[in-house]
């Protein structure tokens, strides 16, 4: 007769399977030849493909950055995110110099995600960060990592500066107008037209924005075939390079920020390494004209936010303009060339001085100069970048101050696809009367049947989308556009996702 035994249905269920990313860094040219990027995604791809109790969930590669810093690897930080996100159970990465040469960069990074129950093998040392012992171990190798690092770059410290020392250049990159011709600089005919076309328009009193629009406007190209800027007209017109002597060592590397000599240590003079384009009585001149022009700018102008602003979005400069009472700071690029060129919106300088409150506290202009390279503006964000190379990020207030507003520019209908527009309506509410804020159809009514929806609802319907509290700038970061219809609101996200919320 035969046997039955009864089972728990739970037995028969699948174990989940983990899911499984790998993280490479190349760093060095001989990185690049013997471990060239395409093999790493192989190999990664492959091993974890090939376990069936792993799910794939993406190679994660930094091709060209150093590991003493995380502040400028975008592969590393995405793949924090999306630790965060729960999309990743299990990190591989070759080892812990190739995960972070930074000791606290390296231990910060684990503990988190360890924290957040996502573990980090190493294969060469064969460490995972479950282990019990794993993290002491794991501190003591990447210290050596780091001291390893530190020697390293100090090392090609000295043989650099020993080379300017010697009248040698480090690098063949030539300026425009130039080649290299592998023994020497050789004139662009060209190119070398234009660059003394610059300096002759300049001092004539023409100013660098408008020669870069000139140019671009004649279609003629700078560096790569990108269009002229203003700050690229400054750029040749500060470059002594250009009178047939080179100077070397104008920037040196403090702390892995690369930095602007400013008599910290000698620059050197190579006489006859270019063939002149202008002679030093022009450049001269263009120096004296810039600094005046500098000197002109009134004091009431002059903040501790200027030449510091840059644009998050398109890198360009944000400069500081008179708005009624207000004072904002708007993306050069954005201004003259329109929304299309670049999205990152205004500030007011009333949220820098909040961001600043809430990065360092009470703080002088004096020392606010010794502590910040510059700051970076994005949508949802500020960046604060330290001259020791650290970053700390402040999110956007956009319901903080009047007239400000995350979702303006974004809305559209969905009937017609006529931008919303923005009112201020009056309500009873409990018998009173209140202000509501409300989006409708910006084309006439007899026109589009659209509902008006009111502003919280939106606020909601992002708060709820993007699982965030106070999602404002959020959205004006990460989401496209929003088509507003009578039974739904579809959020389109800059990376193509679309999102749907259900009106009430």
């Amino acid at each position: 007769m035969a046997t039955i035994n009864k089972k728990d249905a739970n037995a028969f269920c699948l174990r989940a399977r983990r899911k499984v990313a790998a993280y490479a860094r190349i760093s060095m040219e001989t990185d690049t030849l013997l471990h060239s990027l395409s093999a790493q995604v192989s190999h990664y791809s492959q091993m974890i493909q090939a376990n069936p109790e792993w799910q794939y969930a993406g190679v994660y590669v930094d091709e060209g950055i150093t590991g003493t810093s995380t502040t400028h690897r975008d592969e590393f930080k995405r793949l924090l995110m999306d630790c965060d996100a729960g999309k990743i159970d299990l990190i591989l990465t070759k080892s812990i110099s190739r995960f972070a040469r930074d000791t606290v960069d390296c231990l910060n990074a684990v503990r988190h995600l360890k924290d957040i129950g996502i573990e980090v093998f190493f294969e060469r040392e064969h460490i995972s960060t479950f282990d019990g012992g794993g993290e002491l171990l794991l501190t003591l190798l990447a210290a050596f990592a780091q001291a390893e690092s530190e020697s390293i770059s100090a090392n090609v410290s000295w043989a650099i500066r020993t080379k300017f020392q010697e009248g040698l250049q480090n690098g063949y990159k030539a300026p425009y107008g130039y080649y290299w011709n592998g023994k020497m600089y050789k004139i662009i005919p060209e190119q070398a037209e234009v660059v003394k076309s610059i300096f002759q328009r300049y001092l004539a009193g023409e100013t660098a924005y408008s020669i870069a629009k000139s140019l671009t406007k004649s279609g003629i190209k700078g560096q790569n075939g990108k269009d002229f800027r203003d700050f690229t007209i400054k750029d040749i017109l500060s470059n002594h390079d250009y009178t047939g002597t080179q100077l070397l060592q104008k920037n040196f590397m403090s702390n892995h920020v690369r930095k602007r000599n400013r008599g910290e240590l000698p620059m050197y003079a190579v006489e006859e390494m270019f063939e002149p384009l202008i002679s030093v009585d022009e450049y001269e001149q263009a120096q004296r004209i810039r600094e005046k022009r500098a000197n002109e700018i009134p004091p009431s102008e002059i903040t501790r936010f200027s030449g510091l602003v840059k644009c998050g979005s398109c890198g360009c400069g944000i400069s500081r303009r008179s708005h009624r009472r207000n004072k904002n700071w708007v993306c050069n690029n954005r201004e003259r060339k329109g929304i299309a060129y670049c999205q990152t919106r205004p500030i007011l300088e009333a949220e820098l001085n909040n961001a600043v409150q809430s990065a360092f506290g009470e703080i002088d202009d004096l020392d606010f100069c010794k502590e910040v390279r510059k700051i970076v503006i994005f949508n949802d964000r500020v960046e604060f970048h330290y001259l020791q190379g650290k970053v700390m990020s402040i999110d956007r207030q956009y319901g903080g101050f009047k007239f400000r507003n995350g979702f303006s520019g974004k809305l559209f209908c969905g009937l017609c696809g006529t931008k919303c527009g923005r009112d201020t309506l009056r309500r009873k509410v409990d018998g009173n009367t209140v202000m509501v804020k409300s989006w409708s159809c910006s084309a006439l009514r007899s026109v589009c049947p659209l509902k008006r929806i009111d502003e919280e609802e939106i606020r909601l319907a992002s708060d709820t989308l993007l699982g965030k509290t106070d999602s404002e700038a959020f959205f004006a970061e990460k989401v496209q556009r929003a088509d507003i219809f009578n039974d739904r609101i579809e959020f389109h996200f800059k990376g193509g996702e679309v999102k749907t919320w259900r009106r009430g």
